[in-house]
């Protein structure tokens, strides 16, 4: 169906979640808002990031990215990708990376601003969750999954030996 065919229709949509629905519609229409890597990326109008899904080719980008806090994320995704929809914990992914928990902390801010700045948006390839802890040494950590399609995308992108 053309432009000039399709039907558009006004839905109310709470301001918080405007982004998010732009990018579903962008999705759906298979392009993306998010600049190139290396491209100038700038927050909005309001100061918040976009949040923009993570396509096949944005996580290409980010399996080749050289940045060190970039590549213990790909090694995060590459846990989480293994059980797409289930929870780790920030203890178990100390455990799995053998890396101190402060280390993991201050690479996961640094994350944060290579997300902003190169990558265009506020939304990282996983998602987490602060919940009561599974042992005894925390009341309560974060949990981080990825969701079925982030995972089959990254599995595409950087297939495991």
């Amino acid at each position: 169906m053309s432009q000039e065919q399709q039907q558009f229709i006004s839905v109310p949509v709470p301001s918080q979640h405007v982004t998010r629905v732009y990018a579903l519609l962008a999705e759906l229409a298979g392009t993306t808002t998010a600049p190139s890597v290396g491209g100038s990326a700038a927050p909005l109008e309001d100061g918040e990031w976009p949040y923009v899904e993570w396509s096949p080719q944005d996580l290409r980008k980010l399996a080749e990215d050289p940045r060190e806090s970039v590549r213990v994320v790909t090694d995060v995704l590459d846990i989480l990708a293994k059980q797409p929809g289930g929870r780790v914990s920030y203890t178990s992914l100390v455990e799995l990376l053998d890396v101190d928990r402060k280390r993991l902390r201050g690479v996961l801010s640094a994350f944060t601003r290579v997300v902003h700045k190169h990558y265009g948006r506020r939304n990282w390839p996983m998602t987490w969750v602060e919940a009561p802890s599974d042992g005894a040494e925390f009341k309560s950590e974060f949990y981080y999954t990825v969701s079925e399609t982030i995972a089959a995308r990254w599995r595409e992108v950087r297939p495991q030996g």
